[in-house]
């Protein structure tokens, strides 16, 4: 079923970000009514096709990894118009530059504009987040030299304003390859002002694991106890506990967090044990013995529960939740896609200068396991990830390289400043390169996915 999921998640997610792409030179050479000969989605055999009212062929490629819109001009000479019939349409290479231009560019700009209408949607709805408290600090991390401590909400980075865990990696994520110091504001637990400290850096994760800053710099999130689910034949479901119920206390040692909840029960292997336990208003306390399993040849406790991740179930005070007007939505559309925009284009660059390892790139495989696991998260997180994907489309289809969109804008660029088209010779090499260099990036990137996989 998770197989299922993830290959049904990656083929419509690069449907549509592929769909959109094209669509946006579609439109736009229809606008300057360009002809337009195909239009397809995917690449290789054809799963469907019909013939439009407009002389164009629409259709669906087995892999869908990609697409294109094929113009008239493009790869049919002038002279073949009266063979297939197109005496009276007008090509791509009779466009003016600024036409072509514009027709080139429409492809990045529809990625861009989906993920402001996706980030715009996103807080039209409304969401829950995981709050910025801190729920473990690891031993000699920057993060217990800067002095934060347990249950300590994170308030600012590098003077920019938190209110989310996930703000956290996105601030952090800022300063992979760095080298300086980074600046955090945080309240420490019962105190009503807020603390700063610096830590200094060097090269920081340069050539470590990215995928999570917030850990690389030694906090986890606060986890509240509170059940997700229970095992039917494990010693909790038994003993009449339920999910949803928040644990407050083990042998009347409190309990705060997920992870003091996992060391308590850790410690107590087959041992009767009593827990009390908040349900709604009420709270009932349960006595009955633990299970225990063996783990590096010691003996450790279970009772067979599971963390909740409904953040609708966790207590209010450690959850934020956001939900804008439509006016708001509307700014917070653009300036979440500014946001990552701006990260994807810093990491880009510090992936081309070497401050950060090129081993973070990922392919197919990755993208294909990643929305699987935020389609299983839920619509909200499957958005959010076609809207950055989305982005990064838009983003790499603007570099300067030869069969991209950013490629046929310095070439529009040329022949514009010189006033007659490149050579035949100089397109013709370009292109050569230009697929070479692609297809390494893409091999690259598949060497990756399977070294992840390993």
């Amino acid at each position: 079923m998770d197989i299922l999921i993830t290959i049904t998640s990656f083929i419509a997610l690069i449907s549509l970000i592929v769909g959109i792409h094209e669509l946006g030179h579609f439109l736009t050479a229809r606008y300057f009514n360009i002809h337009v000969i195909k239009f397809k989605i995917g690449f290789g055999k054809e799963l469907y096709s019909y013939e439009g009212k407009n002389e164009c062929k629409y259709s669906l490629g087995i892999l869908p990894l990609g697409g294109y819109v094929q113009m008239l001009g493009e790869n049919v000479i002038p002279e073949d118009k009266q063979n297939l019939g197109l005496i009276n349409k007008k090509t791509y290479l009779d466009a003016t530059l600024n036409e072509r231009a514009a027709v080139t560019v429409a492809g990045p700009a529809a990625n861009f504009l989906l993920a402001i209408f996706i980030y715009f949607l996103i807080s039209l709805i409304g969401t829950t987040h995981l709050g910025s408290y801190v729920g473990e600090v690891k031993q000699g991390s920057l993060a217990e030299e800067a002095n934060i401590g347990f249950r300590d909400k994170i308030m600012s980075i590098d003077e920019t304003r938190l209110d989310t865990f996930n703000e956290i990696n996105i601030s952090l994520s800022n300063r992979i390859g760095d080298t300086g110091s980074i600046n955090i504001g945080f309240i420490k637990e019962g105190s009503n002002f807020i603390s700063y400290s610096t830590v200094n850096i060097k090269n920081w994760l340069s050539a470590s694991d990215q995928s999570s800053p917030a850990q690389s710099f030694g906090i986890e999130p606060l986890i509240p106890p509170v059940i997700g689910g229970l095992l039917e034949d494990g010693p909790a479901f038994k003993a009449g506990l339920q999910a949803g119920d928040v644990i407050r206390s083990v042998n009347n040692k409190p309990i705060n967090s997920w992870l003091g909840l996992s060391r308590v029960l850790s410690n107590t292997p087959d041992e009767i044990i009593s827990i009390k336990v908040l349900r709604e208003s009420d709270v009932f306390t349960y006595s009955f013995k633990t299970d225990s399993f063996e783990q590096n040849g010691i003996n450790k406790g279970r009772i067979g529960i599971f963390a909740s991740n409904d953040l609708n179930q966790w207590p209010i005070e450690i959850v934020v939740k956001k939900k804008e007007n439509l006016f708001n939505a509307f700014l917070s559309g653009f300036t979440e896609t500014y946001k990552f925009t701006n990260l994807i284009f810093m990491s880009i660059g510090k992936m081309i200068s070497g401050s950060v390892s090129a081993d973070n790139i990922g392919g197919p495989i990755q993208i294909s396991v990643l929305a699987g696991s935020a389609a299983k998260a839920g619509l909200i997180s499957f958005l959010s990830m076609i809207a950055i994907l989305s982005i990064n489309l838009g983003l790499i289809n603007l570099f300067p390289i030869p069969v991209l969109d950013g490629g046929q804008l310095v070439m529009i660029a040329i022949e514009k400043v010189k006033g007659s088209p490149v050579s035949q010779n100089f397109l013709e090499h370009s292109i050569r390169i230009g697929i070479l260099l692609i297809a390494s990036l893409m091999i690259f990137a598949f060497v990756n996915d399977i070294v992840r996989l390993i």
